[in-house]
């Protein structure tokens, strides 16, 4: 389902994944510290959407276009706890962006 980028917690999987079952980190998919080029790849391949918070993804978005699907943080540096609220918080928003084929970026924060 969710792809988080190296740029957030892998704890963070931990405490969404009631919300979020089968979301991964970057660092459980091996992708840790790979190119953001691969783990867009890889998100392509096993239809996940990415959630990160580097600007690199949008410009990959605005390129290359969807899939995979963005989910783009504008919150800056903020502790685990707000992340997490954020992705909990948008559940709703979240998965309807997920499943509807309408746009490829969905900024949050």
């Amino acid at each position: 389902m969710l792809l988080l980028d190296e740029n957030l917690s892998p704890k963070l999987v931990a405490r969404i994944k009631d919300t979020y079952p089968g979301s991964l980190h970057v660092l459980h998919s091996k992708l840790d510290n790979s190119p953001d080029i691969e783990i867009w790849c890889y998100a392509k391949k096993h239809q996940m959407t990415i959630v990160s918070k580097d600007k690199d993804f949008l410009y990959f978005a605005t390129q290359h276009g969807y899939p995979p699907k963005l989910i783009y943080l504008t919150t800056g540096n903020v502790k685990l706890a707000a992340i997490e609220s954020i992705l909990l918080e948008n559940e709703a928003i979240i998965k309807s962006f997920i499943k509807l084929d309408k746009e490829g970026v969905l900024k949050i924060g």
